[in-house]
């Protein structure tokens, strides 16, 4: 019986690892780590462990030797970014192969539902390793279990140049696992309170800055019968645990950052961890937050929100677009930097959690990674980058993009604005992805913010996670990037 929170963490981390090993998918989920390729039956590698090519003949229009009558599959999650982007690129695909059977396939259930083919040893040719059910990227990459990706960012793109050098900087680190690339984040997501301007202006409420602004409208806001915050206990209370974590960040500096990736015994313990964690369970206490938000998902507490229960939400640059046919036509969302803890904070107010997300991966025993990374090439040209910014309201990685106009979205706009702002000032940590531990924050920050936690408890949990991770030899650590 597993009674200690360190056994039982230790325990679910472990539960993928425990399922490679069954059947054919012990040798599957082996063989990138030990240098295999899985490129579709062409040269693969011994001296790396990425895709290596298929059968068809390399050449600039086509550097990954795809066979054009090879079968592609690609499995998308259909969250705040919808399928219909990965479906169009697939017609793409199509025209560009027109001899291939292409399958564009989505789902909300990652892990779910391709945990089984990974072990059985039919993994997709690409797959969006995304949402509440997405599987454990570190796992995945200490198990060998996906492709490394470095000759995708060196191909030449569609639109001409070398991939890596039309990308936003610093785009790549969130996919790069010790100093190699292994996923390749397609959406550059800014982390930000959105609020509709309509309303805003409507209460003569300016836009916060601080946390006491955040404060001073949840008052007022209650006073009038609204709630400051909705929430949705059910798979997505981390949004206020990023909302606490960068405003540590912004308020100590990046070494509030860099303890936290590192897994340090007393992260938690950190001056503005500390402070952060404390103003979410001032607004708790003060009834500002929406009630019954233990049981709802987070669509129906960001339902609640846009029809006028709630002010504000905590939430990535996805949130339009996941909003779609419920917000209100004149809603006007807008979004604001994570509001500074203090006047004196190590970072400034324009400061962003910035970063690439949407992680796909190749795994390493695709049957058509050649496929699978063409796919991604496809997806990283001009035409395909634009047409998903216009679909969801959102930018990829890819840099100029974006016109003027925004394609008519006041939320595109604003993260735009929000990116120009902060032009250096912006930071992401690791820790949450590296180690698989939405799942358990989730429960956790449920508890805190239904007030059953208080904030020193809720830390002093989170801590037990940090030290149980840290302390298990069978998980493989990272080194945290500068």
């Amino acid at each position: 019986m597993l009674d200690t929170p360190a056994e039982k963490l230790g325990a679910s981390r472990r539960l993928f690892l425990g399922l490679a090993g069954v059947g054919t998918g012990a040798a599957a989920l082996s063989a990138c780590a030990a240098g295999g390729g899985g490129g579709g039956g062409g040269d693969e590698g011994d001296d790396d462990a990425g895709v290596g090519t298929g059968e068809g003949e390399v050449s600039d229009d086509n550097p990954f030797g795809v066979s054009g009558d090879a079968k592609v599959d690609v499995v998308i999650f259909n969250g705040g970014y919808g399928d219909q982007y990965a479906k169009d690129a697939g017609t793409k695909y199509g025209e560009m192969y027109p001899d291939a059977d292409v399958k564009v396939s989505s789902t909300v259930n990652i892990q779910p539902d391709l945990q089984p083919r990974f072990i059985g040893g039919n993994p997709p040719d690409l797959f969006d390793n995304s949402g509440a059910q997405s599987m454990n990227a570190g796992a995945l990459v200490g198990e060998g279990s996906v492709a490394e990706l470095d000759q995708l960012v060196e191909a030449p793109s569609l639109d001409g140049g070398t991939l890596k050098d039309l990308l936003i900087p610093g785009s790549l680190t969130p996919g790069t696992y010790s100093g190699k690339l292994y996923a390749l984040n397609y959406v550059y997501t800014v982390y930000a309170v959105w609020f509709s301007r309509k309303q805003f202006e409507e209460k003569g409420w300016t836009p916060p800055v601080t946390w006491d602004d955040v404060m001073t409208i949840g008052e007022t806001a209650k006073s009038e019968d609204l709630a400051l915050f909705p929430w949705g206990g059910q798979n997505a209370s981390n949004y206020y645990r990023e909302l606490a974590v960068s405003m540590a960040i912004k308020e100590g500096g990046l070494e509030v950052r860099k303890n936290l990736d590192r897994l340090e015994p007393d992260a938690f313990e950190q001056d503005s961890v500390v402070a952060a964690y404390a103003a979410i369970e001032d607004a708790v206490k003060a009834g500002y937050f929406l009630s019954g938000g233990a049981g709802i998902k987070h669509t129906e507490a960001q339902a609640q929100w846009v029809t006028g229960d709630a002010v504000m939400y905590p939430s990535g640059s996805w949130i339009e677009n996941e909003q779609k046919g419920i917000t209100p036509e004149d809603y006007e969302m807008v979004g604001v930097p994570t509001p500074q803890l203090s006047s004196g904070g190590a970072m400034p107010p324009e400061t962003i959690h910035g970063t690439a997300g949407e992680p796909f991966f190749v795994p390493s025993e695709a049957e058509n990674g050649a496929g699978g990374l063409e796919f991604l090439r496809i997806m990283l040209s001009q035409e395909q980058a634009q047409n998903f910014s216009k679909i969801t309201s959102s930018p990829t990685i890819l840099k100029d993009t974006i016109p003027e106009d925004a394609f008519g979205s006041t939320a595109l706009a604003s993260t735009n604005e929000m990116i120009t702002a902060a032009g250096d000032n912006t930071f992401h940590y690791n820790h949450r992805d590296w180690y698989g531990m939405g799942p358990d924050t989730v429960t956790l920050w449920t508890e805190f913010l239904s007030g059953a936690l208080t904030a020193d408890e809720a830390r002093e949990r989170e801590q037990g996670l940090f030290d149980a991770i840290r302390e298990d030899d069978s998980i493989e650590k990272f080194d945290v990037p500068e």
